[in-house]
C-alpha cells in the first residue's frame, strides 16, 4: 500500500513538475490505510447458531471465538475460518427469509434442498467435535439477535450428524 502511495504521489510531481506536495492529496491517499470502523454499528440482525441433542430440552450454543494470536493482525486463518463459518449462517439466515417472503409457510424439503443448509449441516458436524455429544441426533436452531430481541428464525428437523457428508 505505502508503494501505492508513494507511485501516486510521485506521479503527481512528474505530471505537475512545478507544484508542490500537496498535503492535502497525501492525506487522501493515507487515508486508505485506515478503515472505516462505521461498519461496527448495529443496525440489523446477527445470527446465532444453536444445538440441542435428543432427549434434551438444553439448547447450547456453537461459538465461533478464536484465541488472539501475537501475529494475528497479519496472519490469522483460524479467525478468517471462523469468519466464514459465520458468512454461512447468515446466508442460511437470508435464504430463509427469501423463503418466507414467498411463502410463510416453509416446508421441511424446500429448506433441506438450499445448498446453505447443506453447508450448515456439515458445519455443524465440524463443529460438534468440540463438544461431547451423546448421540448422533440432533437439533439446530438459528436466532436472530438485535439490542432489543432474540427471534428463532428457523429450528431444524432432527438430524444425522454422523450421516453428514
Amino acid at each position: 500500500m505505502f508503494v501505492f502511495l508513494k507511485a501516486q504521489t510521485l506521479r503527481l510531481k512528474m505530471n505537475h513538475p512545478k507544484s508542490k506536495f500537496q498535503f492535502n492529496i497525501f492525506i487522501n491517499l493515507i487515508r486508505a490505510l485506515f478503515p472505516n470502523w462505521n461498519f461496527f454499528d448495529r443496525v440489523a440482525f446477527s445470527f446465532e447458531l444453536w444445538f440441542k441433542v435428543q432427549g434434551s430440552t438444553r439448547w447450547e450454543a456453537i461459538t465461533f471465538d478464536q484465541i488472539r494470536q501475537p501475529f494475528g493482525l497479519l496472519l490469522n486463518p483460524d479467525v478468517n475460518l471462523a469468519l466464514a463459518q459465520i458468512n454461512i449462517i447468515e446466508h442460511f439466515a437470508k435464504d430463509i427469509q427469501d423463503l418466507q417472503a414467498i411463502n410463510s409457510l416453509i416446508h421441511s424439503r424446500e429448506v433441506q434442498s438450499l445448498s446453505t443448509f447443506k453447508m450448515l449441516r456439515s458445519l455443524i458436524k465440524l463443529k460438534l467435535k468440540d463438544f461431547e455429544v451423546p448421540t448422533s441426533e440432533v437439533q439446530f436452531k438459528v436466532v436472530a439477535i438485535n439490542p432489543n430481541e432474540k427471534i428463532d428464525l428457523y429450528i431444524s428437523d432432527w438430524i444425522n450428524v454422523e450421516s453428514v457428508t
